[in-house]
């Protein structure tokens, strides 16, 4: 087994390589300097220094999700051509692709959390992208595997949780907003299933268990942090509407994923995205 991950530097491909590792699978990882996934002869010039291999993760994804709504042609090419590209270079060359998919790609009208059977219907432009890119993969490479994510967050990059620990030092006071609802994830937490699901077919959700607001996740990153050490500044968290939080592009109110699909087939439950939050906080704490 020897796979290729892009978006290798980012957030998630950060965490799927230490689990590449640690687990003594061969691995080679990629940036965009290193292989523009919008470019096929770029593609294929990394592939033909590097490979061949037996997967491939497709990590990278255009995830500004406000700047698409400005440049939705950028969001486009990486979301929904390179899935496409990425498909066809696997066919060609007899490899597994895994793809990273989102929960924006539904509407977030449900009241009970979507199963991977439910009608996608995105609101906004980078959800939009990402709805093709998941269509464009499946008629390129059929048996790919698409894993559906939320709220990630995690070491080797900016997330809901590193923008909080940075404001709650700061600040004596900030805003959340609290009808958002959704199951943050926890990187470390999603590599370890994407690499159970190499070989594997079709659409799948993952995340962590437990649902919950944008609010009560930020509360939660503070009681803890408190519990640490952290030198916490903040002293009361506002909660606000999603109405009043100045956005560019709409984010679904529930988006709340179901993963039973994915838990039988692993034989085992998803843990709480509290202790990977846990996790997260000691990490770097130790590194402090």
């Amino acid at each position: 087994m020897r796979v290729w991950v892009t978006g290798a530097n980012g957030l998630l491909g950060t965490a799927l390589k230490q689990a590449l590792f640690d687990q003594g699978i061969a691995f080679v990882g990629s940036s965009k300097s290193q292989a523009d996934v919008t470019d096929l002869s770029s593609l294929n010039q990394f592939y033909r220094k590097w490979g061949p291999f037996t997967h491939l993760v497709h990590c990278a994804a255009y995830t500004h999700v406000d700047l698409a709504e400005s440049y939705p042609e950028d969001a486009r090419r990486v979301n929904a051509l390179s899935p496409a590209i990425i498909g066809s270079l696997a066919a060609e060359n007899h490899f597994r692709v895994v793809h990273i998919s989102t929960d924006y790609v539904f509407d977030g009208q449900s009241e009970r959390p979507y199963i991977e059977t439910d009608r996608i219907a995105p609101h906004s432009v980078y959800g939009q992208t990402k709805a093709e890119g998941e269509k464009h993969l499946l008629t390129a490479q059929p048996e790919a595997c698409i894993l559906r994510t939320s709220w990630l967050f995690g070491l080797g990059g900016k997330s809901f949780v590193s923008t909080m620990l940075q404001l709650m030092q700061q600040q004596e006071e900030i805003q959340v907003v609290s009808d958002q609802r959704g199951r943050p994830t926890f990187a470390s937490d999603l590599a370890k299933v994407i690499i159970s699901a190499l070989g594997w077919s079709g659409i799948y959700h993952a995340a962590n268990s437990e649902e919950t607001s944008w609010f009560d996740f930020a509360g939660t990153i503070r009681t803890e942090a408190l519990a640490m050490g952290w030198p916490i500044v903040c002293q009361h968290i506002r909660p606000i509407r999603t109405c009043e939080f100045a956005a560019l592009a709409p984010r679904p109110l529930y988006s709340v994923l179901d993963t039973q699909k994915i838990e039988k087939i692993l034989g085992y439950p998803l843990r709480s995205w509290r202790e990977g939050l846990i996790d997260q906080l000691r990490t770097i704490d130790a590194r402090s």
